[in-house]
């Protein structure tokens, strides 16, 4: 009887390690609310230090004060990553998402002007870009 209670258990054991991968999350480095769900949030364009564009419908935003932002934009814009001149446009000194702010930046010596539709405070720039390539990501469906 021993040798039977130590085969099944080594076979559970088995068994649980063979699975375990399968179970686990496929999303490396994005796990919990922070990284996949961030808080929407505001800040006043004043503080803006600098800014960077992740990708064609994302741009980092930096602040004085150490605080990091993500701004997700109404489109893609093709040539958002080779902008130059990043700056934010709008009525009041307070961004926030849907607020009627835009980025504007010149591209080939022409001011693009694209909308801002969503502001989200993020940790730091390692998070925005792990967010940015999260929701950029194809993923197979089912």
């Amino acid at each position: 009887m021993h040798r039977e209670q130590w085969t099944a258990a080594w076979l559970l054991g088995l068994i649980l390690t063979v699975s375990g991968p399968a179970c686990s999350s496929t999303q490396k480095g994005i796990t919990g609310r922070s990284w996949t769900d961030p808080e929407e949030a505001c800040f006043n364009v004043r503080n803006a230090d600098s800014f960077t564009a992740l990708h064609e419908m994302f741009v980092y935003v930096r602040l004085l004060r150490d605080e990091s932002y993500l701004l997700t934009l109404d489109h893609v814009y093709t040539r958002l990553p080779f902008a130059t001149g990043i700056t934010i446009s709008n009525i009041f000194s307070r961004v926030c998402s849907d607020t009627g702010a835009a980025i504007t930046f010149t591209d080939f010596g022409h001011q693009v002007s694209c909308r801002i539709v969503r502001v989200e405070a993020v940790a730091d720039k390692e998070q925005a870009e792990r967010l940015v390539k999260y929701r950029t990501t194809p993923r197979s469906e089912g």
